[in-house]
């Protein structure tokens, strides 16, 4: 698989992105994602409401021997999925236009999962990846709003999964002004992750 990222960490730039209006998952909170999915290089991974595809992406170049599912149903969304798909000359990527509810029902075999975006579908996801996880599958959810977080929450352990974990991720970056650095807030994020354990 050829690449334009050669490189072993998590965290690749956004700025190597094509990006339009559809939001992305930033380069630090991907990076802490993608290590909270604990990924194999022989895995399949579906990430829901792909967006424009970063994490997809970046867990296509780990998973040399696996495969990726992006799913999304934005057009936007699924136009720029393909740009970067393209631009990192990803071969491992399958791009699922439709509902997750919906599409995840022709998906039963697959090691992780990570939801970026649940159209409201929050718990019908969790209980499809509960159902066919194996044992010790992993599933991330970020959320931007408290909301999602409480409901994520609940909706991890009422299912049955272990290892519920709940961190906050708020990044600064530093903005150059002429013998200055100002540090310039990113939205916070919430990252919940769990295992699939009987």
């Amino acid at each position: 698989m050829k690449s334009k990222w050669s490189y072993l960490g998590f965290g690749i730039p956004d700025n190597y992105f094509i990006r339009g209006k559809v939001p992305m998952t930033k380069e630090e909170v991907r990076a802490v994602v993608l290590g909270k999915l604990r990924l194999k290089e022989q895995q399949t991974f579906i990430d829901v409401g792909a967006g424009t595809g970063s994490v997809s992406i970046e867990a296509a170049l780990k998973l040399k021997e696996g495969k990726v599912y992006a799913i999304e149903f934005k057009e936007e969304a699924l136009d720029l999925i393909e740009k970067n798909k393209e631009v990192f000359e990803i071969d491992n990527l399958e791009i699922v236009k439709g509902r997750a509810k919906e599409e995840l029902e022709k998906i039963k075999e697959f090691d992780r999962i990570f939801i970026g975006g649940s159209g409201g579908e929050l718990e019908d996801i969790l209980k499809h990846a509960y159902q066919y996880l194996p044992q010790e599958g992993r599933v991330v959810i970020t959320s931007i709003t408290v909301e999602t977080l409480y409901k994520g929450l609940q909706l991890l352990k009422d299912i049955g999964f272990q290892e519920v974990e709940v961190i906050n991720v708020a990044v600064s970056k530093g903005r150059f002004t002429g013998n200055y650095t100002l540090m310039e807030a990113q939205n916070s994020i919430y990252v919940l992750s769990a295992t699939k354990r009987n």
